[in-house]
């Protein structure tokens, strides 16, 4: 069973990287790397090797996958430490749109601000590590 299920995971990083590849070849190159888990990572790090500087990616910082599955955070060690992972996969040194990840309360918010992770994103947007910053929610009312 443990053969069956690592040549699934080649069949399916095959089919990512031939998806991004298609995506690239016909002009579709921003990609928000918000998913379900993380296997579509390092497909997409293979991927866009050689043409990263015509690829924008959307990181979100809550967002952990290094158990492999999705996971939602607001400890900054854990944000540091899942950003890290995903430019690791990724295989690049820079991320387009860091996104504040999933602010749907106003304790999330303020959580953001009093856990340091807005200061975080702004010494990597200092650094150049991260060219935007931004917010994702799913209430209209936190965004304002």
């Amino acid at each position: 069973m443990d053969t069956k299920e690592t040549v699934l995971v080649v069949d399916d990083d095959r089919e990512i990287v031939g998806a991004i590849a298609l995506a690239l070849e016909n002009g579709i190159n921003y990609f928000d790397m918000a998913a379900a888990d993380a296997s579509p990572f390092s497909a997409f790090g293979n991927a866009v090797l050689g043409y990263r500087n015509q690829v924008f990616y959307q990181i979100h910082f809550g967002a952990d996958y290094r158990s492999g599955k999705y996971g939602w955070t607001l400890k900054l060690e854990d944000i540091i430490k899942s950003v890290d992972w995903q430019l690791q996969a990724l295989k690049t040194d820079y991320i387009d749109f860091g996104f504040i990840h999933c602010i749907d309360e106003q304790a999330d918010w303020e959580k953001v601000l009093s856990g340091g992770t807005l200061e975080y994103i702004r010494e990597l947007k200092k650094a150049g590590t991260v060219r935007h910053i931004g917010l994702s929610s799913h209430t209209p009312s936190i965004v304002e």
